[in-house]
């Protein structure tokens, strides 16, 4: 079975071009992988174990899948039979999410034994986002119709996107960060240089927002003075990069038109964003309490004319928590607020407890991902939230063992 569990891990190396178009949505070989997995895992230890490890959060996540289910029942009656099923495939995902991170706690007994591959999988995402950077920085070429943004001098590697895998970084960082804290290795450091920089290289707005708050809660507890060397760093980094202080300039100025309202400075993807989240926020009005079905935004959003059902960013909003609001309701949102509540649990925890830098990484890298789900609709997307379920899986061990 391990082999099998990093092999789901090891599809991050492919990224986006390991995908099957589907009905305007996407399939990752992942989502096959891991559902494969999932089977054989329930399999083994219903039929030969008899018996599932403790777990304390995966009570939570499956009574949000409970609510979803319940949701999508009510809502995806009218769909196509294609539909119901590409629909649909948004839950089994969420299933297949808690079974792997459950199976993590039942494979690895410390976090140690996962760190070092999962660590060294991510390295090899980041080289290959180099290379993508050096050799083919304008990916519009290979962009189609329905397919992702075209993205011009981004580092953006397999992922084929730069806000998602900018979210897989600032996730990354404070978690090998702590790692270097508890084990002092020298290409630990050299993997936290290497992910600064690709990171910087994505030029995602979000991403830089997210990172920032998940490394600034880890050093507040863990060091403060790191803080102000931070602050300097990225200060230079700005200076010496023109493209930065442009992306900065436009993130003032939306700032300003929106806090303020006293410009019109509200750069053409900031604009769009805005939009976005207030005809979404229009469609949750519709259906409050339970809103319009899980998985159903794509069709539900196209009839109100907000996205074109055929393109693969239109299965959620500009924002993951805004399109658990309107595809769940209220009643989804606050058991979704209540899982990732108890996944941040899991690094916090022992933290507070007995101080392991690790579990502070996790608890700073979920929170980064938190925040960059406000941006963009990340969240679920399988290769960043299979890390997540890994990590969390195992820090059950640690809560355990120490």
């Amino acid at each position: 079975m391990r082999l099998f569990f990093w092999l789901c891990l090891l599809l991050l190396i492919p990224g986006m071009l390991a995908r099957i178009d589907a009905g305007g949505a996407g399939i990752l070989a992942m989502d096959i992988v891991l559902l494969v997995f999932s089977v054989i895992w329930l399999a083994k230890k219903i039929i030969i174990d008899r018996s599932f490890p403790r777990n304390r959060w995966v009570g939570s996540g499956f009574l949000l899948v409970g609510i979803l289910f319940a949701t999508w029942l009510l809502g995806a009656g009218d769909l196509s039979t294609e539909g119901k099923l590409l629909s649909a495939a948004y839950l089994i995902r969420i299933v297949e999410f808690l079974i792997f991170g459950w199976a993590a706690t039942d494979l690895f007994s410390r976090e140690e034994k996962l760190l070092t591959k999962f660590f060294t999988i991510s390295a090899v995402v980041i080289l290959l986002g180099f290379v993508q950077f050096v050799l083919v920085p304008d990916i519009s070429h290979f962009s189609t119709e329905g397919g992702l943004d075209p993205h011009i001098g981004r580092l953006l590697g397999t992922w084929l996107d730069p806000n998602y895998f900018a979210g897989f970084l600032g996730f990354l960082l404070p978690l090998v960060i702590g790692s270097w804290y508890r084990e002092r290795k020298w290409w630990l450091l050299l993997l936290v240089a290497a992910t600064m920089v690709a990171l910087f290289l994505t030029f995602s707005r979000s991403g830089l927002l997210a990172a920032g708050v998940g490394l600034l809660f880890f050093f507040a507890w863990k060091d403060w003075k790191i803080i102000l060397i931070a602050v300097l760093v990225a200060a230079l980094g700005i200076a010496a990069s023109p493209r930065a202080q442009k992306r900065i300039g436009e993130l003032a100025g939306t700032a300003r038109s929106i806090i303020l309202r006293d410009t019109d400075e509200i750069d053409p993807t900031a604009s769009l964003r805005l939009m976005n989240w207030k005809k979404s926020l229009t469609l949750w009005e519709k259906s409050p309490i339970v809103g319009t079905g899980y998985g159903t935004y794509r069709w539900a959003a196209a009839e109100e004319g907000i996205v074109d059902e055929n393109y693969y960013s239109a299965g959620g909003a500009d924002s993951t928590h805004l399109t658990t609001l309107v595809t769940s309701g209220v009643l989804g949102f606050l058991v979704y607020l209540f899982f990732l509540g108890k996944l941040w649990w899991q690094g916090w925890q022992p933290w507070r407890q007995q101080r392991n830098p690790v579990s502070l990484g996790f608890a700073a890298g979920l929170l980064a991902l938190v925040v960059h789900a406000c941006f963009v609709n990340s969240l679920f997307f399988p290769l960043l939230f299979v890390p997540v379920m890994a990590m969390a899986g195992v820090l059950e061990n640690s809560r355990e063992n120490r």
